[in-house]
């Protein structure tokens, strides 16, 4: 069959979605993958066939500051949503749309599987009546299931009638925040000859498949989740155990390991960096910090029992490590809650607010503001690393995300169920490679 993958440069939303491209393709499946520029390395890399968007967004480079989201500028919920709108989901959506038909017309697929965002692509799909689903990194971020707390303020589960009422007065609010895109989203359905919605999160209705790239024992709600919406486990590609010879040497020296790493698209991170490091200058351990792309590793300030560099693999290092302090992104946390490590989260948004609460609900760590000063990250750090039950949590929560490999082929089945039943109705037998080649180089 021949499955669609689009999803755009926002960090931690790439990784999950090159696993499951890579994961169809082995089970011998067409697959082709549209993105930004800044990914084709890494999709190719994967033996991913690979092509970028045209008229939509496309980034060239990781973890610019230029980042069009620009969410770590803003506090205010409702600003930081109507940000995401304007700058993905609804303000591009034409643009993403017009692509995504020119794909459908070239490549025919059986199947679009596409990030949660990317609604422009949900309505090209829907204007060719091609079934698609959605994967989403992490946790849900829209307010559409009543099972687990809106996402955006980190809410542990409703315990009280009270609870459950606010969570509900929250849901409609925050839907109503992404109705500030519908002008732009209509339009752009009008171009495809669709009818109008009226409310700019009608648009998941067409989605007929949801995979969560998070492990139901992670994640709040009920489990097996409720239809549409399917858990696929921790989504990670293949384990990178390379460490270059001063970082192992460094984690060789031995005494308490405390790992530091924010995001690695650009969200303002420096400050907070800057007082982890000041912080773990105070206690009597190691640390190492990595920055991705997205800090300069000669800004910030130098500690003797620090090493900050700009890259380490995690996978090789969380076997080593007593702590990891993090903004709370999905990707970095799963992989230290893996390896049982309790984790400092100091969120900075997205999906960070409601990572770290499930943590802390899972006794696996603790959560402080992304003001916090060094004197509280460093009381915080030594209680998780002086207190048995924080490090007693991470181990169980490990052994539960342990199991998960079924969970992504019950995904994975999930979606080729899908892709077989419009295969099955619809043979192509003008679907042959010839056809292909030049939209495909056109575009790439």
């Amino acid at each position: 069959m021949r499955i669609l993958f689009t999803t755009f440069e926002g960090g931690g939303h790439v990784p999950p979605a090159l696993v499951m491209a890579e994961a169809l393709r082995r089970r011998g499946h067409d697959v082709l993958v549209i993105s930004d520029e800044a990914n084709r390395i890494d999709a190719e890399a994967m033996g991913l066939r690979f092509g970028t968007w045209v008229r939509a967004p496309n980034r060239k480079a990781k973890g610019a500051a230029d980042d069009p989201l620009q969410d770590w500028r803003r506090r205010w919920p409702p600003g930081i949503v109507k940000s995401v709108v304007r700058s993905v989901l609804c303000g591009p959506a034409a643009a993403y749309a017009a692509d995504t038909r020119d794909r459908i017309e070239a490549f025919r697929p059986d199947l679009i599987i596409t990030n949660e965002l990317l609604l422009g692509v949900m309505m090209a799909a829907e204007s060719a009546a091609v079934p698609i689903a959605a994967l989403t990194a992490n946790v849900w971020c829209f307010p559409t299931r009543s099972d687990v707390p809106p996402f955006g303020p980190g809410w542990a589960p409703a315990r009280s009638p009270h609870e459950t009422r606010r969570e509900a007065v929250a849901r409609r609010w925050i839907a109503a925040w992404y109705d500030a895109g519908l002008g732009d989203l209509n339009a752009a359905r009008a171009s495809l000859g669709l009818p109008p919605l009226a409310r700019t999160l009608d648009q998941l209705a067409t989605l007929e498949r949801v995979v969560l790239g998070t492990s139901a024992a992670f994640d709040f709600g009920a489990s097996p989740a409720p239809p549409p919406f399917v858990h696929a486990g921790r989504l990670l590609p293949e384990p990178d155990l390379r460490l270059a010879p001063h970082v192992r040497d460094w984690i060789d020296r031995g005494g308490p390991q405390v790992l530091v790493s924010f995001s690695t698209t650009y969200q303002g991170q420096a400050p907070v960096l800057s007082r982890c490091i000041r912080a773990l200058e105070r206690l009597g351990v190691r640390a190492l910090v990595t920055t991705g792309p997205a800090v300069d590793v000669t800004s910030l300030p130098r500690a003797p029992n620090v090493l900050a560099v700009s890259h380490a693999s995690h996978d090789a290092l969380m076997g080593r490590m007593d702590l990891m302090i993090s903004h709370g992104g999905h990707g970095t946390v799963i992989r230290a809650l893996a390896a049982g490590t309790p984790v400092l989260c100091l969120p900075m948004g997205r999906d960070h607010p409601d990572n770290a609460r499930r943590i802390v609900e899972r006794g696996a760590g603790l959560t402080l503001s992304r003001g916090a000063s060094s004197a509280a990250i460093a009381r915080a750090a030594s209680r998780l690393l002086g207190e048995e039950r924080y490090a007693a949590g991470a181990r169980r929560l490990a052994r539960a995300l342990a199991v998960d490999p079924s969970s992504r082929d019950r995904a994975l089945n999930a979606l080729e169920t899908l892709a077989g039943r419009v295969a099955a109705e619809w043979p192509h037998p003008d679907r042959g490679r010839e056809g292909l080649g030049p939209s495909l180089d056109a575009a790439a």
